[in-house]
C-alpha cells in the first residue's frame, strides 16, 4: 500500500531549500538522487481501468524499467493511500505492448481481469518528468521526499505541466511520517494536491 502527501508547486527550488532546512534534520544535496522518467499508461478502447479507478503503468526509471499497478484510491487534503504492485520488466518489447499476464499471481492480476478480462490495452497517456528525491530517516520513521519536474503528454495532443512535491512513507512510525509532512507544508505554505498525475492528464 502506498501513502504518500502530494503537493503542488510553482517554484521548484523549494525542494532544495527543504532538503537543507536543519530544522528537519536531513542529510545535504549531495545523498539527493535524480531519475529520469518516462510513463507510459495503459487502457482499453473503452477505458475500463480509468472508469474502475485503476492504473496502469509502465516507467522508465533511468536504466529499469517497473509495471506498476494502481487501484483502491482514497484521497483527502492531499494525503493519498492506495493499492499499489509493482513489477521490474526486462523485456522492452512488452513495455511497448503490455498486457495484464504479467500480474497473473498478483491480487493485481484479479483487480485487472474482473475490470478488462483480456481485451487488448492501449496506450493512453505518456508523461516524461525529472524526479529529485531523497530518504529522509527522522529517528522514528523512514520517508522520501520528491521533486517531480516534467510534462503529462494526452494523446490527443495538449500538454499539461507538472511541478510537484511529494513525501511518501516507507515504513516506521506513521504518525511520527505524518508530522514531518505536515510540518514541511505548514513552514512552506505547499498547496495540497489531490489529484494524480493521471488524473490530471484528463483535465
Amino acid at each position: 500500500m502506498e501513502k504518500e502527501f502530494k503537493f503542488r508547486l510553482d517554484d521548484p527550488e523549494v525542494f532544495d531549500i527543504i532538503v537543507n532546512d536543519k530544522e528537519f534534520n536531513m542529510i545535504d544535496l549531495n545523498a539527493v538522487e535524480e531519475i529520469d522518467m518516462n510513463a507510459s499508461y495503459f487502457d482499453t478502447l473503452e477505458m475500463d481501468f480509468r472508469n474502475r479507478g485503476i492504473a496502469y503503468r509502465i516507467r522508465h526509471e533511468n536504466e529499469r524499467i517497473t509495471a506498476t499497478i494502481k487501484w483502491d484510491v482514497n484521497v483527502k487534503e492531499g494525503f493519498h493511500i492506495r493499492e499499489e504492485f509493482n513489477l521490474v520488466v526486462n523485456d522492452e518489447h512488452f513495455a511497448e505492448s503490455p498486457d495484464i499476464e504479467l500480474f497473473k499471481s498478483s491480487d493485481a492480476y484479479d483487480v485487472l481481469y474482473e475490470a478488462a478480462g483480456n481485451k487488448r490495452l492501449i496506450k493512453t497517456i505518456g508523461m516524461n518528468y525529472d524526479r529529485r528525491q531523497i530518504k529522509v530517516d527522522t529517528g522514528k520513521s523512514i520517508s522520501c521526499i520528491t521533486l517531480d519536474v516534467g510534462t503529462i503528454h494526452h494523446l490527443e495532443g495538449h500538454a499539461v505541466p507538472v511541478c510537484e512535491l511529494e513525501i511518501e512513507w516507507y515504513y516506521g512510525d506513521e504518525d511520527d511520517f505524518k508530522s514531518l509532512a505536515k510540518r514541511i507544508q505548514t513552514k512552506y505554505g505547499l498547496q495540497t494536491e489531490d489529484k494524480s498525475k493521471l488524473q490530471r492528464a484528463f483535465e
